[in-house]
């Protein structure tokens, strides 16, 4: 919406246009693809889905009857006791080995094609180490057998992902082909079964499972590598580029969210990917996307190429459309532009009756209207300035009092009255502060000489019963900070630090940098704040800034009517300066002072406020410099 309002009228009349032609366009496709491309894919989908839900459910078929086969030899009564520790002989052992364990497994493996070996580990030393007997203390340190360890109790048998053929004693089982290792713990402990299956012989009948025309299907692994065999039609390149497809994107993770399209050997693919749970693997379906909606896509083609010529051909008539209804707006705007400019001679051409035209002559007598108006408020303002002239010069001149200031210093000096000099200087100094043009910061070091000055000035009232203790670095003087923001501090520590009859007040103001911030501390031996003045105050602060008013407050509620009673106005005023000028990237905390009276601590940014901090701060600097 807000980009619109920013629109010029002619853009919005082309939008227009656009918006009302683009509509029943882009209606058309929708219906066109609803109706022929989208039914295509999707019964071609739900084809290849179900051929994957069928193939899905053989597999598990087999991986069925490998576990019912493997848990009979892990439970077969002869194996066992054969593992039992001093069961038998030494003779005996190998006798029941020959005679009935080494022929129980080939005939095994020989009638499984797609199993590749059988192994048993175990932890009895007495056991000959064979083709398919291995000590299990040989392997227990390696990671795969850690790893069945720890999970073979879960459901009572163990399934290790796809993974390079080990190399056992005697060097059997070394071929270098992808297995799954399926491990059963047999009767007696420590001791498992592992049956190595093949998934080259494993998927074997994928390579007949048709896919469309030119399509296949594959096991692939969790590392998206192809465990099984493919076509002779599918390429060595594009086996590796499906792989490397597979590996950089979240293809076999995102499975659940159906097929996708993907762009292999210069030809887009479809692609359906199935999980198999029992075997953490997925069977993969590829199909070339021109096989499912090649006609009906040429078609959508064409179609689109005579929407997009009709599409241009709106634009171009928008355009013209636009441009005679717009030029007699550009007329009245270049007129209100002049009027903008202080030019209120202006007169819109009025050819006709319509709202434009109507819009023309109103603003022909408004001008008119503002032009006579000018020369009346004109001719009073002069009046007024004479007026207020006149006023200004029957007022004092600053630099009159400057001078009368001056004379009373030298006056002062010639009777060796020191301490009076040095007050009127520091009256001088404060004045000229306070009546110099409006700037809303000055350094450091001329805002301590400020507050120098006004302690001066209260010691000559006071006895000198007032001590300013200053600790600040000298290449932090010549840092900016607004100005009148430490005065006020120090007075209200004069307003409150004499009401228990003190009899000397010390000021201590501590002056440091921080990480990315100046630390101003003022601290005072004076009554001090307790913690519910300093809620009350805080709270005042808080809505100053959100109202940007200061109102007196009482940090005594039941103290109204005393002297105590909103005494704060300057401190609040301080804040909303600060307030105004640095938004929320300062501080100002109250907290008690070591020296037995409060603390104010204000932090301030390392960096110099902005000529639109300045303009507000001027703005606002009339109604807040009154405490």
């Amino acid at each position: 919406m807000g980009l619109i309002k920013k629109m010029h009228y002619k853009s919005k009349l082309i939008l227009c246009y656009l918006v009302l032609v683009s509509f029943p366009l882009i209606l058309c496709l929708v219906l066109l693809y609803q109706s022929i491309v989208k039914p295509v894919r999707e019964n071609a989908v739900s084809a290849i889905d179900q051929r994957l839900d069928q193939e899905l459910n053989t597999i598990n078929s087999k991986i069925e009857k490998i576990r019912n086969v493997s848990y009979l030899v892990s439970t077969n009564t002869v194996i066992n006791k054969f593992f039992v520790p001093k069961f038998y002989g030494d003779l005996e052992l190998i006798e029941i080995l020959n005679n009935d364990i080494s022929p129980l497994l080939s005939w095994l493996e020989a009638s499984s094609p797609e199993i590749s070996y059988y192994h048993f580990f175990t932890n009895n030393p007495s056991i000959p180490e064979t083709q398919y007997l291995h000590q299990y203390d040989d392997y227990r340190s390696e990671p795969w057998m850690q790893e069945m360890e720890n999970s073979i109790f879960d459901k009572g048998y163990y399934l290790e992902p796809c993974h390079i053929n080990r190399s056992y004693s005697y060097g059997y089982g070394g071929e270098d082909q992808m297995v799954y290792s399926l491990f059963y713990p047999l009767l007696t402990s420590n001791n498992f079964l592992e049956v190595c299956i093949k998934p080259s012989v494993f998927f074997e009948d994928m390579k007949t499972i048709p896919a469309m025309e030119s399509g296949f299907v594959a096991a692939v692994n969790s590392d998206g590598k192809i465990i099984s065999d493919l076509p002779a039609k599918v390429t060595a390149d594009f086996r590796h580029s499906l792989e490397q497809r597979l590996m950089e994107g979240d293809c076999l993770s995102d499975s659940d969210e159906g097929p996708f399209l993907v762009s292999l050997a210069q030809t887009e693919y479809l692609i359906s990917i199935k999980q198999i749970g029992s075997l953490d693997s997925w069977i993969l379906c590829a199909v070339p996307g021109a096989e499912i909606v090649g006609p009906v896509l040429k078609a959508q083609q064409s179609f689109t190429l005579v929407i997009l010529a009709a599409a241009i051909g709106i634009v171009l008539l928008s355009y013209l459309l636009s441009t005679l209804l717009i030029r007699k707006i550009n007329t009245i705007i270049d007129a209100v532009h002049k009027i903008q400019e202080g030019d209120f001679h202006v007169a819109i051409p009025v050819n006709g009756e319509d709202e434009i035209d109507q819009l023309a002559t109103d603003i022909n007598y408004m001008s008119f209207k503002i032009n006579e108006l000018i020369n009346r408020v004109y001719k009073a303002r002069m009046l007024q300035k004479e007026t207020e002239l006149s006023a200004l010069q029957a007022q004092i001149n600053p630099h009159f009092l400057f001078n009368i200031l001056d004379t009373f210093k030298m006056i002062a000096i010639i009777h060796d009255l020191d301490d009076f000099s040095d007050s009127i200087a520091a009256l001088g100094n404060l004045m000229r502060y306070n009546i110099s043009p409006a700037s809303y910061h000055c350094t450091l070091e001329h805002e301590l000489q400020i507050i120098r000055d006004y302690i001066n000035i209260q010691n000559l009232l006071l006895n000198n019963r007032v001590t300013l203790l200053l600790s600040v670095p000298d290449n932090l003087l010549r840092f900016e900070i607004p100005n009148f923001i430490l005065q006020p501090i120090i007075e209200n520590s004069f307003v409150h630090g004499f009401e228990n009859k003190l009899s000397e007040l010390i000021i201590k103001v501590t002056i440091y940098r921080g990480d990315s911030s100046i630390i101003i501390k003022i601290e005072d031996n004076g009554t001090g704040i307790s913690g519910e003045q300093q809620q009350t105050l805080t709270a005042a602060m808080k809505k100053s800034t959100e109202t940007l008013e200061v109102e007196p407050i009482s940090l005594e509620p039941q103290e109204r009517e005393s002297s105590r009673s909103g005494k704060s106005i300057g401190i609040l005023n301080v804040n909303l300066r600060l307030f105004l000028l640095y938004g929320r990237h300062y501080s100002f905390t109250f907290s008690s002072s070591d020296l037995g009276g409060a603390c104010n601590t204000i932090s301030l940014p390392v960096s110099i406020p902005t000529k639109e901090q300045e303009e507000n701060f001027l703005n606002e600097r009339s109604k807040l410099l009154h405490f």
